[in-house]
């Protein structure tokens, strides 16, 4: 598939729009909170500025989930020798990942060989939907896969030793998958009973209780974070996590956007636009923490605030 979408860079005059608006805001505060009408005028000229910022991870590792670059967390991405499993069907590999510890969100790339020469797929794909087909929205690429029980096929899971703890959604790379070798990225959460376990990726079919493969993942080395003083969000180059008493996170954050140091804004998520830039999110049981994996690779000396519903918070 390798879609690739170029949006046209923001005027001069824009750019000048935008960084009037944000002139206007109080200086500083740590804490901030918009009206209805600043955050709509916020909102919309981010929509306009999809196109900006650093995207994702070169080399080759993931370029379904991020296919324009990304020198942001390159360094933190493993690609382990020897990842390996398989049995008399298939074989799975790791061929990249990353886990984000302080926000408890990674990444991962693999490959699926089907060893009996049939060209047989381990999984369905499925269909994506018709209003995330456009330009500036991650999912418009994406296909998710998932497995049908009654037609003995596989699903992926990031595990651990207990067998829990962990969220994720996989997608297919169509464009280079064919003749029984499939590519699959997966983005990945922590769920909020993770206590730093050892990860491993299993392959398993609905309902059985032991996998049909499994790999180990390596020892993780943490990403550099910037967050507010009061810690209710925390940035990485993967992923944005957000603590808040005051809503269920994943239901009530519909305006999500960072501020950087030139003026302009990157919306993450905004639910009247009709905007998600992210792969995955994963609320917890409470519902006080919200974390999203993110489908660009913001650069964190870049950031200034992070702005939440009515709210922004300062990280710099």
């Amino acid at each position: 598939m390798n879609t690739y979408i170029n949006l046209p860079g923001p005027s001069a005059e824009f750019d000048a729009r935008v960084k009037s608006t944000l002139a206007s805001l109080p200086e500083r505060a740590q804490k901030r909170r918009f009206t209805a009408a600043r955050v709509a005028a916020i909102a919309l000229a981010a929509a306009l500025c999809l196109g900006g910022g650093a995207l994702a991870v070169s080399g080759g590792l993931f370029p379904l989930l991020f296919p324009d670059g990304g020198e942001a967390v390159v360094d933190y991405v493993q690609a382990p020798a020897g990842a390996v499993d398989e049995n008399e069907d298939w074989r799975l590999s790791v061929e990249g990942v990353l886990f984000d510890g302080g926000t408890g969100a990674g990444l991962i790339s693999l490959k699926i060989e089907d060893k009996t020469g049939a060209g047989r797929a381990p999984f369905t794909l499925g269909e994506t939907f018709k209003e995330y087909r456009r330009p500036g929205i991650a999912w418009s690429r994406l296909t998710e896969c998932f497995a049908a029980p009654d037609a003995g096929q596989y699903g992926f899971i990031i595990n651990t030793a207990n067998q829990g703890g962990v969220g994720g959604r996989f997608y297919v790379d169509t464009e280079r998958s064919a003749d029984g070798v499939w590519y699959v990225e997966g983005a990945f959460i922590a769920g909020e009973d993770y206590a730093g376990e050892a990860l491993r990726v299993d392959m398993t079919a609905p309902g059985a209780e032991t996998p049909a493969l499994s790999v180990a993942l390596p020892e993780f080395e943490t990403l550099p974070h910037i967050s507010s003083a009061d810690g209710t969000v925390t940035l990485s180059a993967a992923a944005l996590r957000i603590a808040s008493q005051d809503m269920f996170v994943v239901d009530e954050a519909e305006y999500i956007a960072l501020v950087l140091s030139d003026g302009t804004v990157q919306v993450i998520e905004d639910g009247a636009a009709g905007v998600d830039r992210t792969l995955y999110a994963l609320g917890s049981m409470a519902g006080e923490t919200g974390t999203y994996v993110l489908s660009f690779a913001p650069e964190l000396e870049d950031v200034l605030s992070v702005i939440v519903n009515d709210i922004e918070y300062m990280v710099k």
